[in-house]
């Protein structure tokens, strides 16, 4: 099943200031106990662009620790500040484009706004499919992703730090998907 996880920044600056907890996403999304996760990726968004995009599929040479993944990431949000030299990678398999959340969430059959309150996580995501975009805004005030017809996810956003919630959706899908089987 592909995942993809979007976290939605108001400004590149909130981007910017928030770079550990950004590289804990990182580390939360795409890996495993040895390895990276095959079926997901990650973006790291502003509303409206630019963007860093995390493939795993072409993601080499990264470390799990936070500081190997903020090297990373400074180097992807440096490139941000340059939009005329875009798309452009920062990193193998890290593509920082000038593209917004709408061009992300193209393609996936069930998108889920991550929100304090919404649909019981559990009901919701026993029926999501071959594929599901999570969108994740790193604010709770300022970003608006409404208009990508997501259904709400209530998960206690206010009270986790973002890559705990990611790691608990990651969770949560690997169980359904291990029952399926």
């Amino acid at each position: 099943m592909k995942r993809r996880f979007i976290v939605v920044a108001k400004s590149l600056e909130e981007l910017t200031s928030k770079a550990p907890l950004l590289a804990r996403c990182v580390s939360a999304a795409l890996m495993v106990s040895h390895g990276l996760r095959k079926d997901a990726d990650l973006v790291l968004a502003v509303a409206g662009g630019p963007s860093i995009h995390f493939a795993t599929q072409k993601l080499r040479s990264v470390s799990p620790d936070e500081s190997s993944l903020l090297g990373v990431l400074g180097k992807a949000l440096r490139l941000c500040r340059e939009p005329g030299r875009l798309p452009q990678a920062a990193h193998p398999g890290v593509v920082v484009t000038p593209r917004g959340v709408e061009h992300y969430v193209c393609g996936f059959q069930r998108k889920f706004l991550v929100s304090t309150t919404g649909t019981d996580p559990r009901s919701a995501l026993q029926r999501v499919g071959d594929s599901a975009v999570f969108l994740l805004p790193l604010s709770q005030k300022g970003v608006n992703c409404e208009g990508l017809d997501a259904t709400r996810l209530g998960l206690p956003i206010d009270e986790l730090w973002l890559d705990h919630v990611i790691a608990l959706i990651n969770i949560m899908l690997d169980r359904i998907l291990s029952q399926a089987r």
